[in-house]
């Protein structure tokens, strides 16, 4: 606390989250996961409430080294600095004032190769830049998620861009269960978003772009465990519509780049209208109609389609 005043940084940190950095504080992270149920065991981006680290000191008190190593993916070699490094965090948060933590995956060494890196490159997004890394890896198709985006875009056009970001990499990686076995292709994708090595996102992110896959994916309109403990139902129902909108498009286009290129998907007079042109009509099959309904009843309105 005497050093933090010392270096003027005392109550900076009100108002702001404190983001761990290092593996002792990563390992304090992992263990509130395990003691508090928490339904995603990734600790990046994962927070803990400032009353919450003293309890943590506390409990650490209290359990014995071998209650400790019987934690899953608990470091044993972080086992004897548990307890200080919760201790110096009450403190140091304490000082600061700050009004929670986020955990970093990340350390030192990665902050100093993003430092060297162009303006241009550190300005990118990471969780679209990997999301359209892992989709070409995964998929078919390599340039079709931003083609479908920006295809479904126009019946989404109130979401903030926080939330518009989090469609762009659900349709980044719309494809990537391709090769599984059919009947698991929506959990193909379900269990790529909620476990994928990603940054840029934390757990409700990861649930949202989850049910967007495992819906376009097949699994219609369910939500599966334990999606509802992360994100809100608003969240989750927006997220199906998009589901909807990208299994639609991947049916009509056939993971071609022209038929979504020429092709238009909007809201108007209370209708869900799909436009085809010239020989694309013929895309229109019973497949896509059904579809097209799909979506349309999901958001509530009429279908039509011109062309």
């Amino acid at each position: 606390a005497k050093l933090i005043e010392e270096a003027g940084w005392a109550g900076r940190g009100r108002g702001m989250p404190f983001y761990l950095v290092g593996g002792s504080w990563r390992s304090l992270a992992r263990l509130d996961i395990h003691l508090s149920g928490y339904p995603l065991p990734v600790a990046h981006q994962y927070a803990i409430p400032v009353e919450r680290v003293a309890i943590l000191e506390r409990t650490l008190a209290e359990l014995s080294r071998a209650e400790l190593k019987a934690i899953p993916d608990l470091s044993s070699a972080r086992l004897p600095t548990l307890g200080h490094a919760a201790a110096l965090l009450v403190t140091v948060l304490d000082a600061l004032g700050s009004a929670g933590t986020i955990v970093s995956a990340y350390g030192l060494r990665e902050g100093l190769s993003f430092a060297r890196l162009a303006p241009e490159q550190r300005r990118r997004d990471p969780l679209i830049e990997a999301a359209r890394e892992e989709g070409d890896r995964l998929g078919r198709f390599a340039e079709h998620g931003d083609l479908l985006d920006a295809w479904i875009a126009p019946l989404f056009t109130d979401e903030p861009p926080e939330t518009a970001r989090l469609r762009h990499a659900a349709c980044l990686l719309a494809d990537v269960g391709w090769n599984a076995n059919p009947e698991f292709r929506a959990e193909r994708g379900l269990e790529i978003a909620l476990h994928g090595h990603w940054v840029g996102i934390d757990a409700a992110g990861r649930a949202v772009v989850a049910q967007t896959l495992y819906t376009a994916l097949g699994g219609a309109m369910a939500t599966p465990d334990p999606l509802g403990l992360l994100a809100t139902p608003e969240a989750l129902q927006r997220a199906r519509l998009w589901g909807l909108a990208i299994r639609l498009g991947q049916r009509m286009s056939g993971g071609v780049a022209g038929p979504i290129k020429r092709s238009r998907l909007e809201g108007k007079h209370g209708a869900l209208v799909l436009s085809l042109k010239g020989a694309d009509v013929a895309l229109y099959s019973e497949a896509v109609e059904k579809r097209h309904k799909a979506l349309a009843n999901a958001m509530g309105l009429d279908m039509a389609f011109e062309g």
